[in-house]
Protein backbone atom coordinates (compact mmCIF):
# COMPACT_ATOMS: atom_id res chain seq x y z
CA UNK A 1 0.00 0.00 0.00
CA UNK A 2 2.91 2.40 0.76
CA UNK A 3 4.95 1.41 -2.30
CA UNK A 4 3.91 4.45 -4.42
CA UNK A 5 5.44 6.73 -1.77
CA UNK A 6 8.86 5.42 -2.73
CA UNK A 7 8.62 7.27 -6.02
CA UNK A 8 7.69 10.67 -4.51
CA UNK A 9 11.21 11.82 -3.53
CA UNK A 10 12.96 10.79 -6.80
CA UNK A 11 10.19 12.32 -8.87
CA UNK A 12 10.34 15.63 -6.95
CA UNK A 13 14.16 15.72 -7.21
CA UNK A 14 14.01 15.15 -10.95
CA UNK A 15 11.43 17.90 -11.35
CA UNK A 16 13.64 20.38 -9.45
CA UNK A 17 16.72 19.51 -11.50
CA UNK A 18 14.76 19.88 -14.72
CA UNK A 19 13.19 23.22 -13.71
CA UNK A 20 16.42 24.88 -12.55
CA UNK A 21 18.10 25.14 -16.00
CA UNK A 22 14.82 26.41 -17.49
CA UNK A 23 14.53 29.12 -14.82
CA UNK A 24 18.10 30.25 -15.48
CA UNK A 25 17.46 30.37 -19.20
CA UNK A 26 14.34 32.46 -18.68
CA UNK A 27 16.15 34.87 -16.33
CA UNK A 28 18.75 35.62 -19.02
CA UNK A 29 16.89 37.96 -21.33
CA UNK A 30 18.45 37.67 -24.81
CA UNK A 31 17.22 41.20 -25.58
CA UNK A 32 18.95 42.81 -22.58
CA UNK A 33 20.71 46.07 -23.44
CA UNK A 34 24.48 45.93 -23.87
CA UNK A 35 25.90 49.22 -22.52
CA UNK A 36 29.36 48.55 -23.95
CA UNK A 37 28.08 48.35 -27.53
CA UNK A 38 27.60 51.28 -29.91
CA UNK A 39 24.24 52.88 -29.12
CA UNK A 40 22.34 56.14 -29.24
CA UNK A 41 20.42 58.22 -26.75
CA UNK A 42 17.75 60.89 -27.10
CA UNK A 43 17.28 63.45 -24.33
CA UNK A 44 14.47 65.95 -23.74
CA UNK A 45 14.86 68.52 -21.00
CA UNK A 46 13.55 71.68 -19.38
CA UNK A 47 15.80 74.29 -17.82
CA UNK A 48 16.45 77.88 -16.88
CA UNK A 49 18.79 80.09 -18.89
CA UNK A 50 20.45 83.04 -17.19
CA UNK A 51 22.32 85.97 -18.74
CA UNK A 52 23.50 87.79 -15.60
CA UNK A 53 25.83 90.32 -17.27
CA UNK A 54 23.86 91.03 -20.46
CA UNK A 55 22.85 94.61 -21.29
CA UNK A 56 19.41 94.51 -22.87
CA UNK A 57 18.82 97.64 -24.99
CA UNK A 58 16.49 98.60 -27.82
CA UNK A 59 18.04 101.96 -28.84
CA UNK A 60 21.54 102.72 -27.57
CA UNK A 61 21.63 106.22 -29.04
CA UNK A 62 18.77 107.42 -26.86
CA UNK A 63 20.03 107.74 -23.31
CA UNK A 64 16.53 108.44 -21.99
CA UNK A 65 15.41 104.92 -22.86
CA UNK A 66 18.25 103.32 -20.97
CA UNK A 67 19.14 99.64 -20.78
CA UNK A 68 18.37 96.80 -18.38
CA UNK A 69 21.01 94.43 -17.07
CA UNK A 70 20.52 90.71 -16.96
CA UNK A 71 17.92 88.35 -18.36
CA UNK A 72 16.55 84.85 -17.82
CA UNK A 73 14.29 82.48 -19.69
CA UNK A 74 12.81 78.98 -19.35
CA UNK A 75 14.24 76.65 -21.97
CA UNK A 76 13.40 73.50 -23.88
CA UNK A 77 16.26 71.18 -24.92
CA UNK A 78 16.37 68.38 -27.48
CA UNK A 79 19.55 66.27 -27.89
CA UNK A 80 20.59 63.27 -29.98
CA UNK A 81 23.74 61.47 -28.78
CA UNK A 82 25.86 58.64 -30.19
CA UNK A 83 27.97 56.61 -27.77
CA UNK A 84 30.57 54.23 -29.27
CA UNK A 85 31.90 53.12 -25.86
CA UNK A 86 31.17 53.67 -22.15
CA UNK A 87 33.71 56.53 -21.85
CA UNK A 88 32.70 58.86 -24.69
CA UNK A 89 29.60 60.24 -26.42
CA UNK A 90 29.03 62.93 -29.03
CA UNK A 91 25.99 64.47 -30.65
CA UNK A 92 24.03 67.62 -31.34
CA UNK A 93 20.92 69.38 -30.19
CA UNK A 94 18.89 72.56 -30.00
CA UNK A 95 17.95 74.79 -27.08
CA UNK A 96 15.01 77.18 -27.27
CA UNK A 97 14.51 80.13 -24.93
CA UNK A 98 10.75 80.07 -24.55
CA UNK A 99 9.98 83.56 -23.21
CA UNK A 100 12.75 85.82 -21.86
CA UNK A 101 11.71 87.82 -18.81
CA UNK A 102 13.59 91.13 -19.17
CA UNK A 103 12.18 93.64 -21.65
CA UNK A 104 14.19 96.84 -22.18
CA UNK A 105 12.34 100.16 -22.56
CA UNK A 106 11.37 100.74 -26.20
CA UNK A 107 10.71 103.97 -28.03
CA UNK A 108 7.03 104.86 -28.28
CA UNK A 109 5.70 106.30 -31.53
CA UNK A 110 2.84 108.86 -31.52
CA UNK A 111 -0.47 107.04 -31.82
CA UNK A 112 1.13 103.59 -32.10
CA UNK A 113 1.42 101.05 -29.32
CA UNK A 114 4.02 98.35 -29.85
CA UNK A 115 5.09 95.15 -28.18
CA UNK A 116 8.64 93.86 -28.00
CA UNK A 117 9.35 90.14 -27.73
CA UNK A 118 12.71 88.38 -27.72
CA UNK A 119 13.65 84.77 -28.33
CA UNK A 120 16.79 82.62 -28.09
CA UNK A 121 17.75 79.64 -30.24
CA UNK A 122 20.96 77.60 -29.95
CA UNK A 123 22.05 74.79 -32.28
CA UNK A 124 25.13 73.10 -30.79
CA UNK A 125 27.33 70.06 -30.90
CA UNK A 126 28.50 68.38 -27.72
CA UNK A 127 31.25 65.94 -26.69
CA UNK A 128 30.91 64.10 -23.37
CA UNK A 129 33.60 62.29 -21.37
CA UNK A 130 32.17 59.97 -18.73
CA UNK A 131 33.98 59.97 -15.39
CA UNK A 132 31.47 57.53 -13.89
CA UNK A 133 29.60 54.92 -15.91
CA UNK A 134 28.13 52.46 -13.44
CA UNK A 135 24.96 50.37 -13.80
CA UNK A 136 22.88 52.95 -11.87
CA UNK A 137 24.70 56.31 -11.90
CA UNK A 138 26.61 58.14 -14.62
CA UNK A 139 28.52 61.44 -14.47
CA UNK A 140 30.22 63.33 -17.29
CA UNK A 141 32.06 66.48 -18.32
CA UNK A 142 31.72 67.96 -21.77
CA UNK A 143 32.38 70.76 -24.25
CA UNK A 144 29.83 72.50 -26.46
CA UNK A 145 29.95 74.76 -29.50
CA UNK A 146 27.67 75.98 -32.23
CA UNK A 147 25.40 78.79 -33.37
CA UNK A 148 23.09 81.15 -31.48
CA UNK A 149 20.30 83.34 -32.83
CA UNK A 150 18.68 86.18 -30.86
CA UNK A 151 15.36 87.36 -32.31
CA UNK A 152 13.78 90.73 -31.46
CA UNK A 153 10.21 91.21 -32.71
CA UNK A 154 8.61 94.64 -32.67
CA UNK A 155 4.90 94.40 -33.45
CA UNK A 156 2.06 96.89 -33.39
CA UNK A 157 -0.79 96.23 -30.98
CA UNK A 158 -2.97 99.09 -32.31
CA UNK A 159 -5.36 98.83 -35.24
CA UNK A 160 -4.33 101.89 -37.30
CA UNK A 161 -6.51 101.06 -40.33
CA UNK A 162 -9.63 99.15 -41.22
CA UNK A 163 -7.89 97.41 -44.12
CA UNK A 164 -6.74 93.82 -43.84
CA UNK A 165 -3.07 93.02 -44.38
CA UNK A 166 -1.42 89.69 -45.03
CA UNK A 167 1.44 88.85 -42.71
CA UNK A 168 2.53 89.99 -39.26
CA UNK A 169 2.06 93.56 -38.10
CA UNK A 170 5.68 94.05 -37.18
CA UNK A 171 9.29 93.27 -37.94
CA UNK A 172 11.85 90.82 -36.55
CA UNK A 173 15.55 91.62 -36.11
CA UNK A 174 17.79 88.57 -35.88
CA UNK A 175 21.33 88.59 -34.52
CA UNK A 176 23.42 85.54 -35.39
CA UNK A 177 26.61 84.51 -33.65
CA UNK A 178 28.43 81.53 -32.24
CA UNK A 179 28.68 79.97 -28.82
CA UNK A 180 31.30 77.89 -27.03
CA UNK A 181 31.13 76.46 -23.54
CA UNK A 182 31.53 73.74 -20.94
CA UNK A 183 28.96 71.35 -19.52
CA UNK A 184 28.57 68.75 -16.77
CA UNK A 185 25.86 66.30 -15.89
CA UNK A 186 24.75 63.37 -13.79
CA UNK A 187 22.08 60.78 -14.58
CA UNK A 188 20.36 57.88 -12.83
CA UNK A 189 19.23 54.82 -14.74
CA UNK A 190 15.55 54.02 -14.21
CA UNK A 191 15.42 50.99 -16.53
CA UNK A 192 17.61 49.51 -19.24
CA UNK A 193 16.37 52.22 -21.63
CA UNK A 194 15.16 55.16 -19.53
CA UNK A 195 17.12 57.60 -17.37
CA UNK A 196 16.63 60.91 -15.59
CA UNK A 197 19.37 63.47 -15.06
CA UNK A 198 20.43 67.06 -14.49
CA UNK A 199 22.92 69.26 -16.37
CA UNK A 200 24.81 72.51 -15.84
CA UNK A 201 26.17 74.51 -18.80
CA UNK A 202 28.29 77.65 -19.04
CA UNK A 203 28.81 79.30 -22.42
CA UNK A 204 29.94 82.52 -24.07
CA UNK A 205 27.88 83.96 -26.90
CA UNK A 206 29.74 86.04 -29.50
CA UNK A 207 27.22 88.31 -31.23
CA UNK A 208 27.87 91.21 -33.66
CA UNK A 209 29.30 94.32 -32.02
CA UNK A 210 27.23 96.60 -34.26
CA UNK A 211 23.53 95.97 -33.66
CA UNK A 212 21.16 95.39 -36.57
CA UNK A 213 18.45 98.03 -36.93
CA UNK A 214 15.08 98.36 -38.59
CA UNK A 215 13.62 101.41 -40.37
CA UNK A 216 12.49 102.93 -37.05
CA UNK A 217 15.99 102.58 -35.57
CA UNK A 218 14.96 99.76 -33.26
CA UNK A 219 18.02 97.69 -32.46
CA UNK A 220 18.99 94.14 -31.64
CA UNK A 221 18.72 93.90 -27.88
CA UNK A 222 22.02 92.02 -27.31
CA UNK A 223 25.46 92.68 -28.80
CA UNK A 224 29.05 91.55 -28.23
CA UNK A 225 30.02 88.80 -25.82
CA UNK A 226 27.36 87.53 -23.46
CA UNK A 227 28.02 85.05 -20.64
CA UNK A 228 25.27 82.48 -20.07
CA UNK A 229 24.54 79.86 -17.41
CA UNK A 230 21.92 77.16 -17.74
CA UNK A 231 20.62 74.54 -15.30
CA UNK A 232 18.20 71.85 -16.43
CA UNK A 233 16.68 68.43 -15.90
CA UNK A 234 16.16 65.86 -18.63
CA UNK A 235 14.71 62.47 -19.47
CA UNK A 236 16.74 60.16 -21.69
CA UNK A 237 15.89 57.13 -23.82
CA UNK A 238 18.67 54.76 -24.90
CA UNK A 239 18.38 52.63 -28.02
CA UNK A 240 20.61 50.13 -29.84
CA UNK A 241 22.07 51.03 -33.23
Amino acid sequence: MNRPNCFVAPTALAAILFATPNARAQSQDPTAFDRASFHGKAEVGLGLLGLPTAEVCTNRERKDLGCKRGDSSPTLELWQLFRPNPLFAAGAGITIGLFPITDAPKQELPGVNRDHKRGYLMAEGIARFYLLHGPVWEAWLGATGGLVVVSDTYSSSTNTTDRAYIGPRGITIRSEGYTIGLAAGIAKELTEAWSIGTTVRYALWSLPQIPARDSLKDEASLIGRVATLMIGINVGYRLSL
